[in-house]
């Protein structure tokens, strides 16, 4: 067995920004896994506004990598999550192990997951803020897309999304405000929203259930969770406490790899929920492992590899706003795999 670690820096297409800040780039890290002809990637993305630098989560892989127990995990019949302090090094711990298990078998990641498969919704198409409306709107309108998911939480944004909406009338409008309004003033956004008749809201504001129940129950426009539900007892909580929510986001990276995101998931339609699968700022290879829970959604958010300036994977296409893997699936470019070849495995004595 052998496993290397290295970061890629990824230039976005646009400036990306949101409620919690501005980004012309991200800086993710890789593991990969070869135990003869098999391979087995996974992708740790660095999320700036979740508290991480690329060196802490570099730093977390490389101690959970080292240790012997990682062999077991390997080994084992289970679902691995390793010795890490970050749920993104175990997500992407996760999804190369269980992508070297699909690779050994000759099956899908999915299939590792006792998931049948299936096609995905449809997904939308991000469109970040910019300081010039008309920007946005021909960012929308050159994207192809009927569905597009609109960045919010910032001063303005229900003008932005009305420019949107009366360029694009038969748009399917989606709205992530990242926990960027207060709850009252979500509650004046939402009936501006309804008006606009966009589809639901992500993660309007950071508040308690209770809180939370009441906004929802007050609007016919749907509202999903994304920050505030990373792990099973978070979801139950609001099912509890927020019944009239209308579901949840799914983030492999968030939640701490395929396996934990389909426990969540479960926990989700069990109690009523219905899923959108997202995912961070990643290239083909994390949306790829993300896509494997796709049939059991709702909706789609997948489209991070369009946003950026260049994909360094192959093997994931968009038919229309379908995502799918063709082929033998994501692989790397040929100049990440003379990257790839060049790098020393990980030292896992120390």
């Amino acid at each position: 067995m052998e496993i290397r670690l290295f970061k890629l820096k990824l230039a976005l297409r646009n400036p990306f920004r949101l409620a919690h800040g501005s980004y012309s780039y991200r800086e993710n890290l890789f593991i990969h896994l070869r135990e003869g002809d098999a391979v087995g990637m996974g992708e740790a993305p660095v999320v700036p506004y979740y508290g991480l630098t690329a060196d802490e989560v570099e730093a977390d892989l490389r101690r959970g990598l080292s240790r012997r127990s990682v062999d077991e995990a390997l080994a084992g019949p289970g679902m691995p999550s390793g010795s890490f302090a970050y749920p993104v090094s175990r997500s992407a711990f996760q999804a190369a192990v269980l992508s070297l298990r699909a690779s050994v078998s000759g099956g899908a990641l999915g299939a590792t997951l006792g998931l049948e498969g299936g096609a995905s919704p449809r997904t939308s198409f991000t469109v970040a803020y910019d300081d010039d409306t008309e920007a946005m709107v021909a960012l929308a309108a050159a994207s192809g897309f009927r569905r597009l998911k609109i960045k919010a939480g910032i001063p303005g944004d229900i003008e932005r999304i009305g420019a949107i909406r009366h360029r694009l009338p038969e748009a399917i409008i989606r709205v992530d405000a990242n926990q960027g309004w207060s709850v009252s003033e979500a509650g004046e956004k939402l009936v501006e929203l309804d008006r606009l008749g966009v589809e639901l809201v992500e993660e309007p504001c950071a508040c308690e259930p209770a809180e939370l129940e009441k906004l929802a129950s007050s609007t016919p426009v749907p509202i999903i969770l994304d920050e505030s539900a990373r792990d099973v007892d978070q979801v139950k909580r609001y099912a509890r406490e927020a019944p009239s929510v209308a579901g949840i986001v799914v983030k492999l990276a968030k939640n701490g790899g395929p396996a934990a995101s389909l426990d969540l998931a479960r926990a989700a339609l069990e109690s009523g929920m219905k899923i959108m699968v997202s995912s961070m700022v990643e290239t083909s290879l994390g949306v790829a492992a993300a896509l494997a829970l796709a049939p059991l959604c709702a909706w789609c958010d997948l489209d991070a590899p369009l946003l950026l300036a260049d994909d360094p994977f192959t093997g994931l296409v968009y038919e229309g706003e379908t995502p799918r893997l063709e082929g033998s699936g994501v692989i790397p470019g040929p100049g990440l795999a003379k990257l790839i070849e060049g790098l020393e495995p990980v030292d896992r004595e120390v």
